[in-house]
C-alpha cells in the first residue's frame, strides 16, 4: 500500500507553492534530502499527484547504484518522455570538447524549456548516486531555470564522499533553488498514520522510539501487524513478506536494478513475460515493488534486501546472463560490470574499455577514469596509458604521471605517447618524468609532428631549471619550426607553449602575445583537453604585465566559459588563482583570500606540487603587502618552506619570513646565499620574480650592496606592472615602486623620487590601491630624506594619505611606517634658520617693526620672511604661525 503523507504539511506547501510559480513562468529548484526511507520518493510522487491536477506534464530522471551506470544516466532516462533531449545529449565530438560540452548542456535546457512552455515537472532521483557530468548539466539548467515554467525536484541522502557534495554548493547558490531537508516523524505523526489504518494509536511512541520516525521502518511494522517484540531489522522484514512464487523473479530483478524492465527480467530469469508478469504483480500487492509508473522496488534497501540473500553461485549465473542480454542493447558500463560481478575478467577488461571511451566521448571524464581502472585487472601497458590519459582529463595529474610512467615501462614502444599525455604542468617532478619519458622516445625516429612536440615539451623542462635558458629557447625555436612545418595542429600548439615558456621574462611581452593570439586561434582545432584555455591565460598574464585591467577581465570570462563547459579541474584553478591575483591588486583582500582558499580545494585533487604551493605564495605575498608575520605563522610557513628548499623562488622566502617576522639576524643569515646571484641569474621563467625578491629581501634587511646590484640589473626594464608570463602568481602593482625602494635603500634618493612619482601615477590609473598607498609612502619617505624644507606639506599629505589606505586595507607594517614618517615630518622645520627665528619672535607676540629690531633687520625684510613662512606652512595668519611655533617646540 501507498504510504500515507502525514508530517508533511509544510513541505508539500513549499513545493506546492514552487509549482505554481513555475507554472507562473517562474521556474524554480528543490532540492529535497533525507535518510534512506525517510519518504524523498513519497513526496515526489505527491508532487506529480499536484501537477496532474493542474495539468502539468511530469518527466523523470533518476541515477542508480551501479558501478556501471552510464554517464548522464538520470538525462537519458528522462529524455524517454522527451525526446527533443535524447538528440540534445548527442555530442558533436568534431566541436572539441569544451564547445561541445557547452552545445550539449544549452541544447539540453533549451530542449526543456521548449518542452514546459505550458508547464513541466522535472523529477531527478537519488541523485546521490549520479555522475558528474550529471550533476554539471543540472548545475547549467539551474542557472537558466529563472525564465522557464519549470520545476525541477530532485531527491538525495547524504551526498558526502560523492560528487553531489561537490555540486551542491553550487546548486544552493542559484538563486531559484529551495532546500528540504526531511527528517523523521514525530509520535504525532505516527498517531495519524495509525489512526489513518484504524490501528491503536497507543503504540505511536514506542514506533516512533523504535524506527526513529523513519517511514518505511515504520511501514514495514504495521504491514506485520506491529509486532514489537524485538527491534525491526530489515532485511528479516522484507524477506518475510517475499511471495514464494515471486523470490526467483525478484532475486533475478534485484541483479538488475532498482528500476525493473519486465522483458528484461524474463530473458535473465528464462521465465515467460506471462509469469514474471504475474509474479510482480503480486510483489506489488506485498508491498514489495511499486508499480507506477513502473515496476520498481519499494525502496532500495528493499533491492539490497534481496540481492544479499542469494546465494553466490545463482548471483553469478544470474549476471552472466543479463550482460550476455545487454550485449546487443546495452550500455557499456552496465555490461562490464555485470560481467565483474559474474568473475570474467577478460569479458570485464573488453567492456571497461568501451565505457571509458564512451564516456570521454560523452565529456564525462570522472566516470571515464572509473571504467579505466575497472578495465586495469592485471598489468598491461595500452590499458595503463588509457587510464593515465582518463586522470589526465579529469584533473588526476599525480596519478597521471605514476601511470604514464607504468606504461612506458611495460611497452618501450609507447614512450612517446606517454610523454605527450601531460601538457602545461610545471611543477619540477611532473615536469622531470615529462622531460625523461620524452627524451627516451628521441632516441628512435619519430614523425615530424610527434619530435616537435617532444622537443616542446624537452625545452619546457630546460628552461625550468634555469640553468641553460638560451638552450632551451633554442629548442622551443626549432620545436615550433618543425611544427609549422608538419602542419599538425597539436604539434603547433605544443611548440607555441614552449616557445612562450622560454620567453617568460618581462622583456619579451610583445611576442608572447603574439604567441598566445596564435594559440587562441588553435583552441578548436588542437585535439589537446586544454587546447582552447591556454591562449587565454597567456593573454592574462601579459595584460596583467600591461597593467590592462579591462583585458584581464576579458580573457577570465573566456577562461571561466571553458571551465564552465569542459568542467576541468585545471582549467577550475587557474581561474580561481586568476581572481585571486586581480582581487588582491586592487585592494579587495577578502574576495582576494576567498578565491585563493577555492583555488587550494582545487588543487587539494588536482595533486601537484606547482598547484599546491601556489597557495601558500599566495598567502606569503599577503604577508609582505601586511608587512607583518607573528610567530605561529612565520613557524608554519618555514616549515612549508623547508619542504621545497630545491625551488630557489621558494627558498628566497625564507629569509623574508624571518624579516617579516622581526628576526632581522635570522634573515640576514639565511640571505647570504643569495646575495651573489643578481648578476649570475639566466633571464628566463621567474628570472625577474627572483631578482624582485632579493631585491625585496636586501631592502628588508638593510642590504645596500645587493640592493643597488638588483637595482643595476632590473632598471633598464620599461616599467610595468610586475608580471612576466611565468603565471601571475601575484601582480605587486608598478615596477617604478619597486625601482623606487631599491634606489632608497642603495642611497640614490633623487632616483627613487622619480620611480615613485611614475608608480604613482601608474597604480592610481588601474585603480590598484595598495600599491599606490606604498607608492605615496615611498616618496613621503624619499622626499624627507631629501631634506629639502620645501618638501615638507608634501610629505605630511602623501603619508597621511597612506596611512587612511593602510587603515582601510588592513596592512599594519606599511601603517606603522607612515606613522614614524608623520612624526618625523613634524619635527622637520620647512624654514630656512633666519625663517625660523621670525617664526619665533612671532610667537613671542612681537611685531614686525619689534623683530626687524631685535634681529637687526630692515622692517620690510622682515615682511618677506613672513610672507614666506605664510607660503611654507599654507597659513593666512600670523595666530597660526605663533600656534605652529608652539608645537613644533
Amino acid at each position: 500500500m501507498d504510504l500515507p503523507i502525514v508530517g508533511r504539511s509544510d513541505e508539500l506547501g513549499q513545493l506546492r507553492a514552487a509549482l505554481l510559480a513555475a507554472s507562473g513562468g517562474s521556474g524554480r529548484l528543490a532540492l529535497v534530502s533525507g535518510e534512506a526511507g525517510i519518504g524523498k520518493t513519497r513526496l515526489a510522487a505527491a508532487v506529480a499527484d499536484m501537477a496532474a491536477d493542474y495539468d502539468v506534464p511530469v518527466a523523470r530522471g533518476y541515477a542508480v547504484d551501479d558501478p556501471g551506470m552510464p554517464p548522464l544516466w538520470p538525462w537519458r532516462r528522462l529524455a524517454r518522455e522527451i525526446p527533443a533531449v535524447t538528440d540534445a545529449l548527442a555530442v558533436d565530438a568534431a566541436m572539441g570538447s569544451a564547445s561541445a560540452r557547452f552545445a550539449m548542456f544549452s541544447d539540453v535546457t533549451d530542449a526543456l524549456a521548449d518542452a514546459a512552455k505550458t508547464g513541466l515537472v522535472v523529477l531527478l532521483e537519488d541523485l546521490h548516486w549520479a555522475d558528474r557530468t550529471s550533476l554539471r548539466l543540472l548545475t547549467h539548467l539551474a542557472g537558466e531555470l529563472s525564465r522557464t515554467r519549470m520545476l525541477v525536484l530532485c531527491t538525495f541522502r547524504d551526498p558526502d564522499g560523492t560528487p553531489l557534495a561537490e555540486q551542491l554548493p553550487d546548486l544552493l547558490r542559484a538563486g531559484e533553488a529551495r532546500s528540504i531537508r526531511l527528517t523523521g516523524l514525530s509520535a504525532p505523526d505516527i498517531a495519524q498514520w495509525l489512526r489513518i489504518e484504524s490501528l491503536d494509536t497507543g503504540m505511536a511512541e514506542e514506533l516512533a522510539a523504535r524506527t526513529s520516525g523513519n517511514p518505511l521502518y515504520v511501514r514495514m511494522l504495521v504491514d506485520c501487524g506491529l509486532n514489537l517484540g524485538e527491534h525491526p531489522e530489515l532485511r528479516r522484514l522484507v524477506l518475510a513478506r517475499v511471495p514464494d512464487g515471486a523470490r526467483d523473479v525478484l532475486g533475478a530483478a534485484s541483479v538488475l536494478g532498482e528500476e525493473i524492465d519486465l522483458p528484461l527480467v524474463a530473458k535473465v530469469s528464462g521465465l515467460s513475460e506471462q509469469c514474471v508478469g504475474e509474479a510482480l504483480d503480486e510483489a506489488v500487492r506485498a508491498g514489495i515493488l511499486h508499480a507506477r509508473p513502473s515496476y520498481s522496488f519499494a525502496h532500495a534497501l528493499v533491492r539490497d534486501a534481496l540481492y544479499e540473500q542469494l546465494v553466490p553461485s545463482q548471483r553469478k549465473a544470474w549476471h552472466q546472463r543479463a550482460a550476455e542480454v545487454l550485449a546487443d542493447t546495452g550500455a557499456a558500463g552496465p555490461i562490464a560490470n555485470h560481467w565483474r560481478r559474474a568473475g570474467d575478467i577478460e569479458k570485464t577488461v573488453h567492456w571497461a574499455r568501451k565505457a571509458s571511451a564512451s564516456a570521454i566521448a560523452d565529456l564525462a571524464y570522472d566516470e571515464a577514469v572509473e571504467f579505466a581502472r575497472l578495465a586495469l585487472q592485471f598489468p598491461d601497458a595500452r590499458l595503463t596509458l588509457e587510464l593515465a590519459k582518463a586522470e589526465y582529463l579529469a584533473g588526476n595529474i599525480s596519478a597521471c604521471v605514476v601511470h604514464c610512467e607504468q606504461a612506458a615501462r611495460l611497452d618501450p614502444d609507447l614512450l612517446a605517447e606517454a610523454a605527450l599525455v601531460i601538457t602545461g604542468l610545471g611543477d619540477v617532478k611532473t615536469l622531470s618524468t615529462v622531460d625523461r619519458l620524452a627524451a627516451a622516445a628521441l632516441r628512435v625516429p619519430q614523425p615530424d609532428s610527434i619530435r616537435a612536440r617532444l622537443l616542446a615539451q624537452r625545452a619546457i623542462a630546460v628552461a625550468d631549471s634555469g640553468n641553460a635558458c638560451e638552450q632551451a629557447r633554442e629548442l622551443s625555436a626549432q620545436a615550433l619550426a618543425i611544427a609549422e612545418a608538419s602542419g599538425d595542429p597539436d604539434a603547433l600548439l605544443d611548440g607555441l607553449h614552449a616557445r612562450h615558456f622560454t620567453l617568460c621574462a618581462p622583456q619579451f611581452l610583445a611576442e608572447r602575445t603574439e604567441l598566445a593570439h596564435r594559440a587562441c586561434s588553435l583552441g578548436e582545432t588542437a585535439e589537446q583537453p586544454l587546447a582552447a584555455m591556454w591562449g587565454h591565460v597567456w593573454l592574462i598574464d601579459a595584460a596583467f604585465q600591461r597593467g590592462d585591467l579591462a583585458a584581464v577581465d576579458r580573457e577570465l570570462g573566456q577562461i571561466e566559459h571553458f571551465a564552465t563547459t569542459c568542467q576541468h579541474a585545471l582549467a577550475w584553478w587557474h581561474v580561481m588563482r586568476l581572481r585571486a591575483t586581480r582581487s588582491a591588486l586592487i585592494g579587495d583582500m577578502e574576495q582576494a583570500l576567498a578565491h585563493n582558499e577555492a583555488a587550494r580545494q582545487i588543487a587539494d585533487r588536482v595533486d601537484t606540487d606547482s598547484t599546491a604551493g601556489l597557495y601558500y605564495a599566495f598567502l606569503s605575498q599577503i604577508a609582505i603587502l601586511r608587512g607583518v608575520l607573528d610567530a605561529d605563522e612565520a613557524a608554519t610557513t618555514l616549515r612549508i618552506l623547508g619542504a621545497v628548499r630545491d625551488v630557489l623562488l621558494a627558498r628566497i622566502f625564507i629569509p623574508i619570513t624571518h624579516a617579516l617576522s622581526g628576526d632581522i639576524p635570522a634573515a640576514r643569515a639565511t640571505f647570504e646565499e643569495f646575495r651573489h646571484l643578481p648578476s649570475e641569474i639566466q633571464i628566463g621563467p621567474r628570472w625577474a620574480a627572483v631578482l624582485h625578491h632579493i631585491g625585496l629581501t636586501a631592502v628588508l634587511v638593510g642590504d645596500a650592496e645587493t640592493a643597488d646590484e638588483v637595482y643595476r640589473v632590473l632598471v633598464p626594464l620599461e616599467p610595468d606592472f610586475m608580471t612576466d608570463g611565468s603565471g601571475a602568481v601575484f601582480c605587486a602593482g608598478a615596477s617604478p615602486r619597486m625601482f623606487g625602494d631599491l634606489a632608497m635603500a642603495s642611497g640614490r634618493v633623487v632616483e627613487a623620487i622619480g620611480h615613485y612619482r611614475l608608480a604613482i601615477e601608474m597604480n592610481a590609473r588601474i585603480g590598484a590601491r595598495p600599491f599606490l598607498a606604498l607608492s605615496k609612502l615611498g616618496l613621503a619617505r624619499a622626499l624627507l630624506k631629501r631634506a629639502e624644507h620645501t618638501d615638507i606639506p608634501a610629505v605630511r599629505t602623501l603619508a597621511a594619505e597612506a596611512a587612511a589606505e593602510f587603515r582601510r586595507l588592513d596592512m599594519p607594517g606599511p601603517l606603522a611606517t607612515a606613522d614614524v614618517v608623520l612624526r618625523d615630518s613634524h619635527e622637520a622645520s620647512p624654514l630656512s634658520r633666519r625663517e625660523s627665528e621670525v617664526a619665533g619672535l612671532i610667537g613671542q607676540a612681537l611685531s614686525n617693526r619689534q623683530i626687524a629690531q631685535r634681529l637687526v633687520l630692515s622692517e620690510r625684510t622682515v615682511e618677506s620672511h613672513v610672507r614666506s613662512i605664510l607660503g611654507k606652512l599654507g597659513y593666512t595668519t600670523r595666530t597660526e604661525i605663533a600656534t605652529w611655533n608652539v608645537r613644533s617646540q
